[in-house]
């Protein structure tokens, strides 16, 4: 049986998961990983195929070399804080969208 690992890679990923308010298996799910595979590369500290990476880094608006090195820290935070807004702002336009559409249809 392996040995559980901390790799920082995986810190940052669940940090940032976190930052979302998403599960890891809805995340998983949104980046194209098997639960299982993606759990096993967390549980275990391995690292992810280049494309899986790549995926999981622009999923959280942040660079692969801030989830490999941690480098440019803030900035990746913010990048993601601010895709978090547009994200946000997107929901919220789409529902008032639905709202006028609706009432435009009533009034006629």
């Amino acid at each position: 049986m392996r040995t559980p690992v901390k790799l920082p890679f995986w810190e940052r990923v669940k940090k940032h998961i976190k930052t979302h308010k998403i599960s890891q298996r809805n995340f998983a799910a949104y980046v194209g990983i098997p639960f299982g595979t993606f759990r096993d590369w967390l549980c275990y500290g391995m690292y992810p195929d280049i494309r899986s990476a790549s995926n999981i880094a622009e999923a959280l608006g942040v660079s692969l070399e801030y989830l490999i090195r941690g480098a440019d820290g803030q900035a990746a935070e913010r990048r993601g804080k601010d895709a978090l807004k547009r994200k946000n702002a997107a929901a919220k336009i789409k529902k008032m969208v639905k709202i006028i559409e609706k009432n435009a249809e009533v009034i006629g």
